[in-house]
């Protein structure tokens, strides 16, 4: 018999006894919404969003990437979807709600309107969940019952371990076996119905939907067996539990918010009653739940990356331009008061004009204490000013990378070259300095291990320099380390449910697909949609490409990169040439999908995300750890990656465990590419250049692009990637790496 339900929801924690999953399972595998099993198929269940769980409370600048990340992939998301069909004639437009949850729109719900006081941030410690689905199903005859809810079911199958409920089969229920059925419907607005006979029917007569109960057109009874003869859920059938008679009805169903919205308009030139069929999938199949999440870099206040965040944008072009190394001259005394005056701050300019009188007073005097203290009070003004935006620097970005910068809300947010390159500079000021933390340098070089990797002045640790400097001379590393404490915050706010994109092809249409947010969770006086937050600090390997190396790489003509010419027009400044080479990368990365020509910045990214699997499948290799707890962070335009632990467990300190211990294997590994990287598929997989499953794919959910952007091709040629036009095989960087070492030696 099928576990007891009851009719409120219980509760699972990260440590409570009902049922023990960690935290990152709470706020991914067992989101709001999801169907689960528990185990020994004791029964299945939805969570719920708990009002019990604990509040999180992130520092604000995580609160504010937070928002600011939902913002961008809610509103990327809306504009995809409600521009869905834009290309079809005579189809009218999809309902904006069907787009996005109801709370990301104005209160028309006509326009997306971002609200961050719609959330409240808890920790993933506590989630409810209730049985569901509840219709229930006899594994021995088929007998199907349809109950409401699971109070309902709970009571059923109370009255069905007395007595046999098939009219056909005795009263006993010893050979009964009694569970909920594993198939539900599944709408892409993200609603979900238990399967029964009973269906949801558009009535063309009254332009309404009606509920159509199942009754057998023979003998009247309302009973039926569910015939599962047939692999495939779309031949499933029901015959008459009383008189065997098969049911003709087709068994489909409909959603009830989408068909009571567009029933009136359903005709020619109008809504199609397909836009409101449900898809029959099991609960448990991954399309009937895709889990909307995000990670990122967390940084504390003055770290720099305060030019990211809502309202600093004035800041980001200084910034860019810093970072790169294209700073304009600085604003002469003149230009400074004719801004502020332009800006209507009287104040400030006679403030300013005081500052300069009294740096002359100083130095006339000769008064290098006062003049000291001037200087530093006019650097200090003006730093507040800027920041204010009452001052602006003259441009010197060119013009084609200052157009790009105009362009940043098209990118994703981890996807954006101008974001990437800031949060760099920040994890530089942060992190890569070395400085020691909690007793512990918070970055070491492996050509500098700390006693924490080898014991100091020991042979040991000359043989650990020596192998790490010859090893990176070989792969083309120009920096490579230990990062101590890798700081992430990974959140959860919705789902999606049939398409995990804005649209989907159903019914010779494009749909939208919706993006739901989470069911909303009481807190103090109001209801509010839960993010559940996860912030990690873990182990972290980093390394950096030999700039040299990947400009001749980007220059053979094999390759043909159709922008090679920025390369020479920035001698001595890759970054600026990636940024000009930079084209949009969307959240669902469509453009991969088309064959284009091959660019700097493209096949860079194509480069450093190859060579982060490898690394990746390395760690594997040698740590204990496996691929699905392993994450990866990219920043192309400085030619680093960052291959992290991805775990919310106890960090036991497997990365530093790994180089203290295998460091030889592990680099003998990586040097041995032409086996390593080698492929057992086939001659095919070699030629293209591809990355199929047993070279350097990983799951698609931790990987950064879904396993876009990867070709085993990059590193050591043989092929050519098949997101790029041409037919001609390009040479690996991993041979240029190779050939540059040998001709050093």
């Amino acid at each position: 018999m099928a576990r007891q339900p009851a009719d409120t929801a219980r509760e699972a924690d990260a440590k409570g006894p009902s049922m023990s999953r960690s935290q990152a399972q709470i706020a991914m595998s067992y989101a709001p919404g999801q169907h689960f099993t528990f185990e020994g198929a004791a029964g299945a269940c939805q969570a719920m969003p708990s009002p019990n769980a604990t509040p999180a409370r992130p520092e604000q600048t995580t609160k504010v990437q937070i928002e600011m990340r939902i913002d961008e992939a809610a509103r990327a998301w809306f504009d995809k979807a409600i521009t869905c069909r834009q290309n079809e004639v005579n189809v009218p437009a999809p309902l904006p709600e069907f787009c996005v949850d109801v709370s990301l729109l104005d209160t028309s719900r006509t326009q997306y309107s971002f609200r961050s006081t719609a959330f409240v941030y808890l920790k993933p410690d506590r989630m409810g969940y209730l049985p569901r689905p509840t219709t229930l199903i006899c594994s021995e005859c088929g007998l199907i019952e349809a109950t409401a809810n699971p109070k309902q079911m709970g009571q059923r199958l109370s009255e069905l371990s007395e007595a046999c409920a098939h009219p056909r089969r005795p009263d006993d229920p010893s050979n009964c076996s009694w569970g909920q059925l594993d198939v539900i419907f599944a709408h892409w607005s993200g609603s979900w119905k238990a399967a029964s006979p009973n269906m949801t029917v558009y009535d063309q007569g009254t332009r309404r939907p009606i509920k159509r109960y199942a009754i057998c057109g023979k003998c009247g009874s309302r009973q039926f067996v569910l015939n599962k003869d047939q692999v495939a859920l779309s031949n499933w059938s029901f015959s008459c539990a009383n008189c065997g008679t098969k049911n003709p009805d087709p068994w489909v169903e409909k959603c009830d918010e989408t068909l009571g919205r567009i029933a009136s308009s359903i005709g020619p030139g109008g809504n199609i009653v397909g836009e409101a069929s449900m898809e029959k999938i099991n609960y448990a199949a991954s399309s009937a739940y895709f889990v909307k999440s995000d990670t990122f870099i967390t940084f504390p206040e003055g770290s720099g990356i305060e030019a990211l965040e809502p309202g600093q944008t004035h800041l980001l072009p200084g910034v860019i331009e810093r970072l790169v190394g294209l700073e304009g001259p600085p604003l002469s005394d003149a230009e400074v008061a004719a801004q502020l005056l332009s800006k209507e701050r009287g104040a400030e300019a006679k403030e300013f004009d005081e500052i300069l009188q009294g740096l002359k007073l100083a130095t006339d005097s000769k008064n290098q204490v006062v003049a000291d203290l001037m200087v530093k009070m006019r650097a200090e003004r003006l730093a507040n000013w800027q920041k204010a935006g009452w001052l602006q620097r003259n441009a010197a970005l060119p013009l084609d990378i200052v157009l790009k910068l105009q362009q940043r809300h098209e990118w994703t947010g981890k996807y954006d070259p101008f974001r990437l390159l800031v949060e760099h500079s920040a994890l530089t000021r942060t992190k890569l300095r070395g400085e020691i933390v909690g007793g512990r340098a918070s970055y070491v070089d492996f050509t500098n291990p700390d006693e924490w990797l080898v014991p100091p002045g020991s042979p040991q640790r000359a043989t650990m320099v020596q192998n790490a400097e010859e090893a990176m001379r070989f792969l083309g590393v120009r920096r490579a380390g230990l990062i101590s404490k890798f700081d992430l915050c990974k959140f959860s706010y919705g789902y999606s449910r049939v398409g995990n994109t804005p649209k989907i092809l159903k019914h010779g249409r494009m749909m939208p697909v919706r993006l739901n947010l989470f069911p909303k969770v009481q807190t103090a006086q109001e209801s509010r949609h839960p993010v559940y937050v996860l912030e990690q600090s873990n182990e972290a390997f980093y390394f950096q490409l030999d700039e040299t190396l990947v400009r001749s790489w980007l220059l053979q003509p094999e390759l043909g990169c159709a922008d090679a010419s920025l390369l020479a027009n920035y001698p001595d400044n890759f970054a600026a040439a990636m940024l000009s080479s930079a084209q949009i990368m969307s959240g669902y990365l469509e453009e991969h999908d088309r064959k284009s020509d091959p660019t700097i910045y493209k096949m860079t990214y194509a480069l450093l995300h190859s060579y982060a699997h490898y690394i990746m499948q390395g760690i594997q290799q040698f740590s204990g750890l496996d691929l699905g707890s392993i994450g990866e962070y990219l920043f192309p335009s400085d030619l680093g990656f960052v291959v992290y632990r991805n775990g919310m467990t106890l960090d036991l300190g497997d990365l530093s465990a790994l180089w203290r211990n295998h460091h030889e294997a592990f680099l003998s590994y990586l040097r041995n590419f032409p086996t390593s990287l080698g492929c057992n598929l086939g001659n095919l997989c070699m030629t293209k250049g591809g990355a199929c499953p047993d070279c350097i794919m990983i799951p698609e959910v931790i990987c950064l692009t879904a396993n876009k952007y990867l070709s085993r091709s990059t590193l050591i040629g043989r092929g050519r990637p098949d997101f790029i036009v041409g037919e001609e095989r390009m040479k690996g960087y991993l041979q240029y790496a190779l050939e540059n070492a040998r001709a050093a030696q």
